[in-house]
């Protein structure tokens, strides 16, 4: 197995799916242009040419109508948003024709459609595009699969199954994941590298990992913030309180009975996500817990938590979405 970094991992996936499969096309803004932004699809364009690989107008509208006829009509298109907070522009084609299969009319067939964009975080940018993590809207749509990785070997294992599910798949991806990780209690550049297999795997939509097993909390996450709960739990240790860090991988298909076993472990549950707080993705995995096993919340050591975002524009201040600092120091008051 070689180390590689998590852009890479992503770009062998889109790679080795367009090899396999001719059907297999892609097309975004500025995706031959600037190589997608942050280098995902470097020199495809060159290895597949313009018959499947071709930059749009900066259009999302073009991007999710073009995605979703190319789907109905038998191939299986990658739609790629620069940022996932520009797929709103789109959210008629994406949430209604595509994630309610009303092309026209119900449609019940597959559409074996890829959605891809990447949430650019508070970078200080003054544009709340960039902030957007859109996760809970397309959740409520019944027939959206939704990925959110974290780690190099999650992101190429994710991806080649959500190219080859018959049924719509988003993967929104983060772009602090291409240059930052968790690495013995810090958050570092360049930190998010990992050992990938070089023959093919796939791993499957709506099971979670356990990245760090724990028994005193379970901590609930998916996409970067699993690194910055990785770095706490590591800090933590160094305190005498051990936290299970549970990454959920894609939260449609959600992995409850992982989550489950994890709680009924530990006594205790935070649930972080970087989206907002208000209607944000926590409460539909507190109810599904709820739902699956109900004497599990009643019978917590202490009272479950959620840390999100805050409900304001997700811009210029990093400090608006959980951090490795606001992590332990919830996890204290919790233990």
């Amino acid at each position: 197995m070689a180390e590689i970094r998590y852009i890479e991992a992503l770009n062998q996936a889109f790679r080795e799916e367009m090899r396999r499969d001719e059907k297999v096309v892609m097309w975004g803004e500025d995706i031959i242009s600037m190589n997608d932004v942050h280098g995902q699809t470097r020199d495809i364009y060159d290895e597949f040419g313009g018959d499947r690989i071709k930059d749009t107008p900066i259009c999302e509208q073009a991007i999710a109508g073009m995605t979703i006829g190319a789907a109905y009509r038998g191939l299986r298109p990658i739609g790629i948003y620069m940022n996932a907070g520009f797929s709103l522009c789109a959210f008629d084609g994406l949430f209604l024709k595509l994630g309610c299969k009303s092309v026209g009319r119900y449609v019940p067939g597959d559409i074996p459609a890829t959605i891809y964009g990447v949430i650019a975080g508070p970078l200080g940018d003054g544009d709340n595009d960039h902030g957007m993590s859109p996760e809970s809207l397309y959740a409520h749509a019944p027939y959206l699969k939704i990925v959110m990785p974290s780690t190099p070997y999650d992101v190429k294992g994710l991806m080649k199954s959500a190219i080859r599910d018959n049924n719509p798949v988003m993967v929104w991806d983060h772009a602090w994941n291409f240059y930052q990780g968790h690495k013995d209690g810090k958050i570092e550049r360049m930190a998010n590298v990992q050992e990938v297999p070089e023959e093919e795997y796939l791993i499957p939509l709506g099971k979670a990992d356990v990245k760090r097993e724990g028994t005193d909390i379970t901590i609930v996450t998916y996409s970067f913030q699993v690194h910055n709960a990785l770095a706490a739990a590591y800090n933590l240790a160094e305190e005498g309180i051990s936290a299970e860090v549970v990454d959920l991988r894609t939260i449609v298909p959600l992995d409850v009975d992982t989550v489950v076993d994890s709680v009924k472990k530990t006594g205790r549950l935070l649930i972080v996500h970087e989206a907002m707080k208000r209607a944000g993705f926590a409460g539909e995995i507190l109810f599904r817990i709820s739902e699956h096993s109900p004497e599990l919340i009643p019978s917590l050591k202490a009272p479950f938590r959620r840390l999100a975002g805050w409900n304001l524009p997700l811009v210029n201040r990093p400090e608006l979405v959980p951090t490795m600092g606001t992590i332990m120091s919830t996890v204290k008051e919790m233990v």
